[in-house]
């Protein structure tokens, strides 16, 4: 069974230079916002103001394991041309970062098995766990084998920061 990632009920486009995405908890999508920046889970800075899709993954894509039960989604994703931002947003002081590359983690296997042309469209990715209560993150130990990992596996460059910077 396919997955559509690319369901227009779930998507948003922009080419403001800057913007936010908010999780609004709740079993509700994250979306973008435009205004009250306080409320911003992340911060999105768009210089060239490229015309980017925001697409709310968690609460908005069904994404099943075999087994029936909800798999653990990432909140969303930016596109644009060939690139692809996930994003997991966190408000919580402990084990963030390692929670947050899970979900991103089983979104990507998730579209690798089940959207694979669609997948395959992207050739630059990040992965972005974002935590606006931590605007810099306190490792407990090196992310290098995290990161070493996203790459090998997923050819996906891991970033932990509040704020988005488009190139």
């Amino acid at each position: 069974m396919s997955i559509d990632f690319e369901k227009a009920t779930c998507q948003t486009e922009t080419n403001k230079d800057k913007f936010g995405i908010y999780d609004p908890g709740d079993k509700k999508p994250a979306v973008l916002r435009f205004e009250d920046a306080a409320l911003w889970h992340a911060t999105v800075i768009n210089t060239k103001q490229k015309q980017i899709k925001f697409t709310a993954i968690d609460n908005c894509i069904d994404i099943l394991r075999t087994n029936g039960e909800m798999a653990q989604r990432c909140d969303g994703m930016l596109t644009f041309n060939t690139t692809i931002y996930y994003i997991e947003l966190k408000t919580g002081r402990k084990a963030w970062q390692q929670e947050g590359l899970n979900q991103i983690e089983s979104t990507i296997k998730q579209m690798q098995n089940k959207a694979q042309a669609f997948a395959e469209q992207f050739t630059k990715r990040i992965a972005i766990v974002a935590n606006r209560n931590a605007r810099r993150p306190t490792f407990q130990s090196s992310n290098a084998a995290q990161r070493e990992y996203f790459m090998k596996e997923y050819k996906t460059r891991v970033q932990f920061d509040a704020e988005v910077n488009i190139q």
